[in-house]
């Protein structure tokens, strides 16, 4: 486990290998404290594009977004979408997550079948089989009662994040989150076992990850 207090532009420069898992600032005026999520467009693409090209990167944002943005900047090959929709009282109700240069295994994980009454899939039940994960995943946000411990301003699901990492990497490997916010993607990697290299650049946040990833003993 490695944090560090800095720019992500700078210090991706210095990390080879691995895979970034994250979920980046949205670029939608969200009220952090030393980051002003109101780039020019220009600026944001920048910032996105020296982050994720020619890296192995799993990304969380909003459809329009991830169409608008992420599909037209050169940072390698879409392999995957998956919708992750959570009830909520807000406009925005699912976000896609994306995999490029990267694959997960949807094998890994099973869930119940949708049609439990054919024939076919009724025998597979009876042998203990599932089917494999599907491609929509409903998945609760952090809900506000749950932030007072937490003042990061979008924190993403611990389950979310255990979730994308199972998938998508094995035991041992180096997951990175160059927007590591709270530590959720740090504490979720030493439940399954994997390295972890997180950068925030806002010091508050980053204390709040390290003391997180302390009381867990992960530091």
């Amino acid at each position: 486990m490695k944090i560090i207090n800095g720019d992500c532009l700078e210090e991706m420069k210095k990390i080879t290998g691995g895979i970034v898992i994250t979920d980046p600032p949205y670029n939608q005026s969200y009220h952090y404290d030393n980051y002003t999520d109101n780039l020019s467009m220009q600026d944001y693409r920048d910032l996105l594009f020296g982050v994720f090209s020619n890296r192995k990167s799993v990304i969380i944002h909003y459809p329009e977004e991830t169409v608008d943005i992420l599909g037209t900047l050169d940072i390698g090959k879409l392999e995957q979408v998956v919708s992750w929709v959570y009830p909520s009282n807000t406009a925005k109700q699912h976000r896609l997550i994306t995999w490029w240069n990267c694959k997960p295994d949807m094998k890994k994980i099973g869930q119940p079948y949708k049609n439990p009454t054919d024939k076919r899939i009724a025998k597979r039940i009876k042998d203990g089989k599932q089917a494999r994960l599907y491609d929509w995943w409903e998945i609760n946000q952090v809900k506000n009662v749950s932030k007072k411990d937490n003042p990061h301003p979008c924190p993403v699901p611990l389950k979310l994040m255990e979730r994308i990492i199972l998938l998508t990497t094995d035991e041992n490997d180096l997951v990175i989150d160059p927007f590591m916010g709270s530590g959720t993607t740090g504490v979720a990697c030493k439940n399954l076992n994997r390295n972890f290299i997180g950068i925030e650049l806002d010091e508050k946040y980053f204390e709040i990850a390290k003391s997180r990833l302390k009381q867990n003993k992960l530091l």
